[in-house]
C-alpha cells in the first residue's frame, strides 16, 4: 500500500542487558527476512559505544568500513549544533513549522544495502522488491569516539527539547518504512533508555539463560513498561522476551533456567491470549549454533530455507512475532544463496594433493569469439573460487612469454575447463588445442569440456577430429543461454566434488595426515587398495602397494595417484596401470595411512597399514 493507504510503520528495539547474547545477529537476520518479503525496512545501529551491526551488511555496503559514512551520532551532533544557533528563545506561533523540522530527516544518514535476490544482478518479475537501508552508528575514525563521549544527553533533553525532536523523527520514520529495527546498546544508559522507552512500539528483549542476564533485562523492561502507559493505565509497549544462545547440554540446569525466565517475563506477555502465552516459550528460544560465533554471516545465506532446526527458522519465528501474519524468508535461487555466502566467507585455500597447502588452480581455456559466453561463467567461478581461477589470455601480463606462461598454467592446474562454442576450431586454436588435448591424455588429470550454447556433443566430437579421442571421451558439461544460471551452478558443484577428491581437509591426526582423508575404506567402486609387507633389513621394510579391480568390477586402466606420509621422498606418486594393476614399491621404516585416487578422480581408497595384524608387529607399532 502507498500514500494514505499505507499504515504507519512499526519501530522495534532489540535490547540486551548484557553483551554476547547475539542481539545484533538477531536484528540483522530479522531485518533481512522482512525485507525479502517486500517490506521496506530500516536498521539503526544505536549501540554507539560498541558499534558492529554493519559487519552483517558489510558485503553489500558501498563504504564497507564506514570511514566516509556519517551516521547516528553525527545526526545528533548536527542537531545539537543547529540548536545552539537556531533555537528560538520565545515559543513559536502554532502554524509555524518547528525550527528543528529540517533536522529530523534521519534518512540523510541511511545507506542502501545493495542486494539483488537473483544471481549476478538479474531480476525476476515475480521477486519482491528488496529494500533494506542502514543507519550506522557514525563515521568511523579518530573523531568518532570523541563525538560519542562528549555528546551531552541531559542537555539534549533539557535544553534542546530532545524528547519532542525524537517524536518528530519517529513520525518521519513511520511514514517512510514498514519496519524500523533498532540495535540498542546494553546495560542502563541515556541511549539505551531512549531505545527502550521512547522509540519503540515493540521491545525484543534478548537474554541468555543465566540469572544475571534474566534479572537485569527484566528490571529494564519493568522500568520501560512503567513509563510507557496510556492514560487508561494500559501499557503502550509490546514486549517479546527471547532466550538467546541456548545450549542444550546440562538438561537439569537448563530446565531450572527456563523456569526462572518464564516466571520472570510471563507477566509482560499480557498482549497474547492465554493459549498463545502457553505456546510462546516452546518456540521462543534461539539455539546456540557455533558456526555463527566465528563469522558475522547472515543465516539467510548460511542456511537453506525450510530447515526447522536452524538459526534461520528461529529468526523467521521471531520476525513473525512482529508482523500481522507469519513470514518466511522469500524464495532465493540456490545460485544467489551461494553467491551471497561467498561474499561473507571467502573460500578457504584448498590443500594440494600432497598436503602442502597451496591454493587450488582452475584454468579456463576458450576461443576469443566465445568471450561473451565465457564471461558469465568466469565471473561466477571467481566469486566462488577467488584467485584460484586463471583465465588464460586475459591473465597474461605485457612482455610475458605467453607460451611458457600458459604451459605452466596447464601443468599446474587442478581443473582445466576447455570451452567449446560454434567458432572453436582445433586447427585455428593451435597451441591451446594442443595443450588441452595433451592434458586430456593423462587419466588422472581433471579436464572438463564445456559445450557452450549452439554446439551439440555430436558436432563437437566430429569437430575434434583424429588424434583427439582422449578429449572426446571426457564427460562434457553443457551451458545453454536460457539455462545458464542452473548450468553454471551444476558445473561449479562438479568442480567442488573433483577438488574434494584431490584436496583432503586439514588432517585430524598430524602424525598420520592421510587418515580419514580418502573415505576410510580400502575398497570402493569395484577397486581394492592392498599392501604386502616384508622385512628387508633390521628396522626397514619393503611395502608394495597395489590398486586393482575386484572380482566383477570393471577393468582398471589409466593411472592411480598414491598419497603417502609427508616423510616419504615423494609424498604423492602417480603410477600407470599395467595389466590391470597399479603397483608401487616402497622402503619404509614404519606404518601410516595410504590414500589412493583411481578412475580419473572418481574413486578414492584408504588403507591404514597399522591395522593389518599379518604385518610385522614392529612395522605396525611405529
Amino acid at each position: 500500500m502507498k500514500g494514505a493507504d499505507k499504515p504507519p510503520g512499526r519501530i522495534v528495539t532489540f535490547y540486551s542487558y548484557k553483551g554476547g547474547t547475539g542481539r545484533s545477529m538477531a536484528v540483522a537476520n530479522v531485518a533481512w527476512i522482512l525485507a525479502s518479503t517486500g517490506l521496506k525496512v530500516l536498521v539503526i545501529d544505536w549501540d554507539l559505544e560498541a558499534p558492529g551491526l554493519h559487519r552483517y551488511f558489510r558485503p553489500f555496503l558501498d563504504d564497507k568500513e564506514l570511514t566516509q559514512s556519517p551516521g547516528l551520532i553525527d545526526f545528533f551532533v548536527d542537531f545539537a549544533a543547529a540548536g545552539r544557533v537556531e533555537r528560538p528563545t520565545e515559543p513559536e506561533a502554532g502554524d509555524t513549522p518547528p525550527w528543528y523540522e529540517d533536522y529530523t530527516d534521519l534518512l540523510r544518514y541511511a545507506y542502501a544495502v545493495n542486494w539483488s535476490p537473483e544471481p549476478s544482478g538479474t531480476t525476476s518479475k515475480d521477486a519482491p522488491k528488496f529494500v533494506l537501508e542502514f543507519v550506522p552508528a557514525g563515521r568511523q575514525g579518530p573523531g568518532y569516539a570523541i563525538n560519542v563521549a562528549s555528546f551531552d544527553w541531559p542537555a539534549f533533553y533539557d535544553k534542546l527539547g530532545g524528547g519532542v525532536f525524537l517524536e518528530a523523527v519517529k513520525r518521519h520514520l513511520r511514514a517512510t518504512y514498514d519496519y524500523v529495527l533498532i540495535d540498542s546498546r546494553t546495560g542502563i544508559s541515556d541511549t539505551s533508555g531512549i531505545c527502550t522507552v521512547q522509540m519503540p512500539d515493540d521491545l525484543v528483549v534478548c537474554f541468555t539463560l543465566n540469572r544475571q542476564s534474566i534479572v537485569g533485562a527484566a528490571a529494564v523492561v519493568e522500568s520501560a513498561m512503567g513509563q510507557r502507559r496510556r492514560a487508561t493505565g494500559e501499557p503502550s509497549l509490546t514486549v517479546w522476551p527471547v532466550p538467546m544462545r541456548v545450549e542444550l547440554a546440562e538438561k537439569d540446569r537448563l530446565d531450572v533456567a527456563r523456569d526462572l525466565a518464564r516466571a520472570t517475563f510471563q507477566k509482560y506477555l499480557g498482549h497474547l491470549t492465554k493459549v498463545d502465552r502457553a505456546a510462546y516459550w516452546g518456540r521462543a528460544e534461539v539455539i546456540y549454533y557455533p558456526y555463527f560465533a566465528y563469522e558475522e554471516v547472515l543465516a539467510s545465506f548460511a542456511e537453506r530455507r525450510g530447515q526447522t532446526n536452524s538459526l534461520l527458522a528461529s529468526m523467521e519465528v521471531l520476525a513473525s512475532r512482529l508482523t500481522p501474519e507469519p513470514v518466511q524468508l522469500a524464495q532465493m535461487p540456490e545460485g544467489a544463496r551461494r553467491e551471497g555466502l561467498a561474499r561473507f566467507v571467502p573460500p578457504k585455500p584448498s590443500r594440494d594433493a600432497s598436503g602442502a597447502g597451496r591454493p587450488k588452480r582452475i584454468y579456463v581455456s576458450y576461443s576469443i569469439e566465445d568471450l561473451t559466453s565465457v564471461q558469465r561463467l568466469v565471473q561466477r567461478l571467481i566469486e566462488r573460487f577467488g584467485s584460484a581461477v586463471w583465465w588464460d589470455k586475459r591473465s597474461l601480463l605485457p612482455g610475458a612469454d605467453w607460451e611458457a606462461e600458459i604451459t605452466r598454467a596447464f601443468e599446474s592446474a587442478d581443473v582445466v575447463l576447455s570451452c567449446f562454442g560454434i567458432w572453436w576450431d582445433p586447427a585455428r586454436e593451435g597451441f591451446f588445442a594442443k595443450e588441452t588435448i595433451a592434458l586430456s591424455q593423462q587419466p588422472h588429470r581433471h579436464v572438463i569440456p564445456v559445450l557452450l550454447d549452439g554446439i551439440s556433443a555430436e558436432s563437437w566430437i566430429k569437430k575434434l577430429g583424429r588424434g583427439t579421442e582422449s578429449l572426446g571421451r571426457r564427460y562434457a558439461a553443457t551451458i545453454g543461454s536460457s539455462t545458464i544460471s542452473e548450468d553454471v551452478e551444476r558445473l561449479i558443484a562438479g568442480i567442488e566434488r573433483l577438488l574434494a577428491t584431490t584436496a583432503p581437509s586439514i588432517p585430524s591426526d598430524p602424525e598420520d595426515p592421510q587418515k580419514g582423508q580418502w573415505g576410510g575404506a580400502p575398497s570402493r567402486n569395484g577397486r581394492l587398495l592392498d599392501a604386502s609387507v616384508r622385512e628387508i633389513s633390521e628396522g626397514w621394510f619393503e611395502v608394495t602397494l597395489t590398486v586393482s579391480a575386484m572380482p566383477g568390477g570393471a577393468s582398471l586402466d589409466g593411472a592411480v595417484v598414491f598419497h603417502l606420509h609427508p616423510t616419504c621422498t615423494e609424498p604423492t606418486k602417480t603410477i600407470d596401470v599395467k595389466d590391470g594393476v597399479a603397483r608401487l614399491a616402497l622402503n619404509l621404516w614404519g606404518s601410516f595411512t595410504v590414500g589412493a585416487v583411481a578412475d580419473g578422480g572418481g574413486t578414492t581408497l584408504e588403507l591404514d597399514l597399522s591395522q593389518n595384524l599379518s604385518y610385522p608387529e614392529l612395522f605396525r607399532n611405529r
